[in-house]
C-alpha cells in the first residue's frame, strides 16, 4: 500500500487531469436528453444542473443528476485519499472537479462542491446539510445554497479543525460565490450592488 510520502507531483497532476475530465461531464443535458429527446439548454432557466432538471423533467432526474454532480467531486478526491494522497491534494481534486464543470459544462457547481466539501471533511459537510435541505425543502434553494456556503467556514471553526485545511474549505466557497456572481455566460458583468445580490442570493443573472 502507498504511503502519504510517496505521492509526487507527476501523480497530482495526473490526477488533476482526470478530476477536471470528470467536472465536464454534462450529467444533466445528458440525463435530460435520455430522458426528454429535448436539450436541456432549451428548458426551464437553461440552466445543466440538477435543479433545472428537477423543474423542467422531473424531482426523480433532478434527484439523479444531483447524486452524479456530487459523485463525480467526490469519487476521484475518495479514491485519491485512499490511494494515499495528502488532505491538500484531496482538496484540489474536488475543486479541480467543480472548475471543470463550471467552466466547460457552464454549471454553477452547487452539487460538485457538495461532493467536493464531502471529500474534505464529511462531519462538516453533513451538518452543513441541515440549512441546505431544510431550504431546499421550503423551495428556497438558492438562498440554502449560499447559506450553506457561507456557513461552512463557521462549522469548520466549531469542529476545531486545523487552519491550513480550512483555507482549501474557504476557496471552494470562493470558487461556487464567484461562479454565482459571474452569471451566465453571456451575462456581463454585474451594473449595480442590486444586481450582485440578486445573483448571490437567487441565483438569477438580473
Amino acid at each position: 500500500m502507498k504511503t502519504r510520502s510517496s505521492w509526487g507531483p507527476v501523480r497530482t497532476a495526473a490526477w488533476l487531469g482526470v478530476a477536471f475530465a470528470a467536472g465536464c461531464v454534462p450529467n444533466g443535458r445528458i440525463v435530460t436528453r435520455v430522458i426528454t429527446g429535448q436539450s436541456l439548454d432549451e428548458l426551464g432557466d437553461g440552466k445543466p444542473g440538477s435543479a433545472n432538471v428537477g423543474r423542467s423533467v422531473g424531482w426523480a432526474p433532478g434527484a439523479a443528476v444531483l447524486a452524479m454532480d456530487a459523485g463525480k467531486a467526490f469519487l476521484p478526491a475518495t479514491a485519491a485519499r485512499l490511494a494515499g494522497a495528502p488532505d491538500g491534494t484531496v482538496a484540489a481534486l474536488g475543486i479541480t472537479t467543480m472548475l471543470g464543470h463550471i467552466t466547460v459544462v457552464g454549471g454553477r457547481g452547487a452539487a460538485c462542491a457538495l461532493g467536493a466539501a464531502y471529500a474534505m471533511d464529511a462531519p462538516m459537510m453533513t451538518i452543513g446539510l441541515v440549512p441546505l435541505v431544510g431550504g431546499s425543502l421550503l423551495h428556497y434553494h438558492p438562498q440554502a445554497v449560499a447559506v450553506t456556503a457561507v456557513s461552512l467556514p463557521i462549522i469548520r471553526w466549531s469542529l476545531r479543525r486545523r487552519l491550513v485545511p480550512g483555507l482549501w474549505a474557504l476557496l471552494l466557497i470562493s470558487v461556487l460565490i464567484g461562479a454565482r456572481l459571474k452569471g451566465s455566460r453571456g451575462a456581463g458583468l454585474p451594473t449595480s450592488s442590486a444586481v450582485w445580490w440578486s445573483r448571490f442570493w437567487i441565483d438569477r443573472d438580473e
